[in-house]
């Protein structure tokens, strides 16, 4: 990491329209600093050598720039690479942050002196560092990293139950370990499936960054899990953060990232998270269905159709899936397939048009893809006119981009 690298990053995020689709922060994760706090002040500093004009001018340069400057700490001694932490410094970084401009502030959990899982611990550190941040002043999205020293399988809902967490403790908090491959981003779902009544304005549950399909990238997703974890994520109203490079992401990493209908949905200003509205068999394993819904601010719901298994089949939104839906029974929908960017073909799934408490299937190819769809109530006959001039209803909102969401 070094501020050319990092430049080079927030230019990429202009080229490949990243940055005009609402990705506006960039982010710094461990390794930004110096071995060592300054010896006058106690100050953390950039690494001399790889950051030799400053912290406060990559911002500077952020910022002119039209980006947002983030950065990364830890509540431990140390970070979880090794550099200085937080601890006993929580007002001292804080202030620094501030002074440098910085707009978003990642705190990790390694190196804590009672252990990863000390609960009295870990908020009343992570509180002072909330505390110290509101004491400068300065407007910052506060994210909670509970993930720092745990294993795959530890269970971290605390972050979002607890009375001490959520949003009282900060914008988004970590509901999971790292997301490193597929099947860690299965667990990261189901979990943050779980937790939707604790997420709301200014508050998300965070189940990790967005894995690319890029082979450039350190930890990547096929083609199919990469796209559904962006559907089902912005469904799940998560943090979209890019784990990948964006300088060296695939055409179809850029065209899923860039899909301003499914970014629509992620930032609907309703801001009520989704969740599992019918499932068959064990979810995520092989044979297995899902559907995820959320509703949106126009009375609209985007749903999600996944197909774990092997073979391609229909994925069907029956009785069960409609008693989780806001919909009266016998409200005809407009059905718009929204990475198609038209009304759902007849073709792939059962037509432009459902109706509520009827079967609707979704033709959805194995191995982790998924159809994402917009269900709107609207008049049968302006749908059946649309339908047969081959007229592409679009029913979708507009595409929102709140700065506290999309990063």
């Amino acid at each position: 990491m070094t501020e050319t690298n990092v430049r080079h990053v927030a230019d990429a995020l202009v080229s490949t329209g990243l940055n005009a689709a609402g990705f506006e922060f960039v982010n710094l994760d461990d390794c930004w600093q110096a071995d060592t706090r300054n010896s006058t002040t106690g100050r953390l500093e950039g690494n001399p050598e790889r950051f030799p004009s400053g912290m406060k001018a990559l911002g500077d340069y952020l910022h002119k720039n039209g980006f947002k400057f983030g950065i990364y700490t830890d509540r431990g001694s140390k970070t979880c690479a090794g550099y200085p932490g937080s601890f006993d410094h929580e007002e001292l970084d804080a202030q620094t942050f501030a002074d440098w401009g910085v707009d978003y502030v990642k705190e990790d959990n390694c190196h804590a002196s009672d252990g990863a899982n000390d609960l009295d611990s870990l908020f009343a550190q992570f509180g002072k560092f909330r505390d110290a941040l509101n004491k400068t002043g300065r407007p910052v999205f506060f994210s909670v990293c509970g993930g720092g020293d745990q294993l795959p399988w530890n269970d971290i809902r605390y972050y979002a139950k607890d009375a001490r967490g959520g949003a009282k403790l900060a914008n988004s908090w970590r509901i999971t370990p790292d997301v490193i491959g597929t099947f860690t981003l299965q667990d990261a779902a189901l979990t943050d499936a779980g937790l939707a009544e604790y997420a709301g304005p200014g508050g998300f549950n965070d189940p990790d960054m967005l894995l690319s399909s890029a082979n450039a990238a350190t930890r990547e997703l096929s083609v199919k899990w990469s796209r559904t974890q962006f559907s089902v994520w912005s469904i799940l109203m998560a943090p979209l953060l890019i784990g990948g490079p964006p300088e060296k992401l695939d055409p179809v990493d850029i065209e899923t990232y860039t899909n301003a209908e499914v970014i629509a949905v992620n930032q609907d200003t309703l801001s009520q998270q989704g969740k599992i509205v019918d499932k068959s068999g064990i979810v995520f394993l092989p044979h297995s269905n899902t559907i995820w819904a959320r509703n949106l601010s126009d009375g609209s719901v985007a749903m999600v159709f996944v197909n774990e298994g092997e073979f391609t089949r229909n994925v069907t939104c029956a009785d069960k899936c409609w008693s989780g839906l806001p919909f009266k029974k016998g409200t005809r929908l407009a059905v718009r397939d929204l990475w198609a960017h038209a009304l759902a073909a007849g073709v792939h799934s059962d037509g432009p048009t459902a109706i509520a408490g009827t079967p609707y299937s979704a033709f959805v190819g194995g191995f982790g893809e998924s159809r994402m769809f917009k269900l709107t109530p609207v008049a049968q006959a302006s749908v059946q006119d649309d339908a047969r001039s081959g007229a592409s209803m679009h029913v979708t909102s507009e595409a929102y981009t709140s700065d506290t969401l999309l990063v």
